[in-house]
This record gives structure tokens, sequence and C-alpha cells, in this order.
């Protein structure tokens, strides 16, 4: 074989890798691209069924040193998504969510001197819409600073995809609480039950949503082989009960087959 030759086959080789390699990276790019899609496409017919059916918040918000605030309302439910450019075409990239839980209410809270920049801060940090006045005495000495708070929270959700490794991380903010939870999962795990339980997570009804992610591969933790247990012998036991009830139609029909329903009886 001549030295050509020789160098022939190694490029021939080394092109099939990265065909290999070129494949492997769209086909992940892809599976990002419908995770993000159903996301989208989904949370953004949930959001026009919220904006009229105006569901109640179940949210209880804790305010620090002021205490629980709740009696709020979904409002201005908003979806969008942006492109992201990988090899040779456009993919879905991002899926951002926003909602509103808001009531008419405003809180006027008095701190004094040593609170008044950590409450400050507190709702700053939390992005609590507020206005503040101070007081000062004869001396002009601060002596304590009224806050109006109004009772508005954003609640927010990203989606962010990796496109090299078929990765997605959900990021959600005040969902339940001022916090910020951040998840991961393969985008092929995000199918249409994923979608739909992080819809009723996002509104605060009963949901799986946790469990899903913890059976994602990329949470689960090699756990050390169990020893065998010795086999019992099957004890069978006959129950009587009433019979079988199936659910309700409106359960049948998904989150948003129900708020559509809502909306037809209105």
């Amino acid at each position: 074989m001549g030295l050509l030759d020789d160098l022939k086959k190694q490029a021939d080789a080394l092109k099939a890798q990265d065909v290999d390699k070129t494949e492997s990276l769209r086909a992940n790019a892809v599976a990002v691209d419908h995770a993000l899609r159903r996301a989208f496409l989904y949370m953004n017919d949930l959001g026009k069924q919220l904006n009229v059916v105006k569901m109640p918040c179940p949210f209880t918000y804790k305010l620090p040193t002021v205490g629980d605030i709740t009696g709020l309302a979904f409002k201005d439910f908003f979806s969008d998504f942006r492109s992201k450019h990988f090899i040779d075409k456009d993919y879905y990239g991002e899926v951002h969510l926003a909602a509103r839980c808001a009531s008419e209410q405003v809180l006027t809270i008095k701190k004094g001197p040593d609170d008044m920049e950590k409450f400050r801060d507190i709702l700053w940090q939390y992005n609590i819409e507020h206005k503040s006045e101070q007081y000062r005495d004869q001396r002009k000495v601060i002596t304590h600073e009224i806050f109006q708070v109004k009772c508005d929270f954003r609640v927010q959700a990203k989606f962010e995809g990796d496109h090299e490794t078929g990765r997605l991380k959900i990021m959600a903010k005040n969902i339940g609480d001022f916090t910020i939870d951040v998840f991961q999962m393969m985008a092929i795990e995000f199918n249409d039950k994923a979608v739909e339980e992080f819809a009723k997570y996002f509104i605060g009804r009963p949901n799986d949503w946790a469990e899903i992610v913890k059976r994602s591969v990329l949470n689960q933790k090699a756990a050390a082989p169990a020893a065998p247990k010795p086999k019992a012998e099957p004890q069978y036991v006959v129950q009587k009960g009433p019979p079988r009830q199936e659910p309700a139609a409106e359960e049948k029909r998904g989150l948003l087959g129900s708020l559509r329903s809502f909306i037809k009886k209105d």
C-alpha cells in the first residue's frame, strides 16, 4: 500500500467521524427544538385562556417582617420564544413565560431607621413594585419610612435548550413564593405529559412536575444494588368494595380543556 492510499483511508475515516458527529448533534438539536416548540405552543394557548378566565392564584407569598399575602389572581399572561442558529439552520432556542399574581391591595408598612434599608433591599431583591417616603424630626433626623407595597408579583419561567447535548434547563421564579427554582432534563423527556404537568405547577394546580423531573436520567443517582430478599409465600386476599367510578369528564379533558369549558359556560 502506497503513502497516498494510506492518507486517503485516514482522511475518509475522519470524514466519516465528522459526519456521524454532525448527525448526532443535529438529532440533539431537533429534540431540543421539538421540546421548546411544544412548551411554547401549549403555554401560549394556556395563557390565552387564563387571560379570559382571570383564574384565582392559589399561591401564598411570605413577605419577610410583614406576613402572608393571599387573595391574588392571575393577570397578563405572556409567552415568547427566541431562535438559535445551530450548524446549518434555525431552531427554537429559548421560551419565556410571564404572568402577574396581583390584587388591588396596597400594603402600608412602617419601618424604623434600623430596618429601612434591609426592607428596601428585600423589595428590590424580589422585584416588588413600591413607593416610600421618609419622615424626619425637627432636627432633620430620619425617624421612620413609610412603604406603600403593591400586591402585584411577577411569576416567570425560562426554558433554555442546549442543542449540542440535547438538554433542557428550566428556571422558574416566584412560583408559589419568592424563590428561584432550576430544573434540568433531557429534551426528549419533555413530552406532552411533562408540559401539562409543568403548566399545572406554573399556575398552582396539583401536579406531578417534581416527580417527572426526578425521573429524568440527568437526576438519577446510581444506587448500590440491594441484597436479594427471600421470597415470601404469596397470600391472596379478596377485597370487596364499591364499583369503580370513572373520572369526571372535565378531568379527562386536561388543563386546557377545562379552561376552555369554563370560558364557554360564561
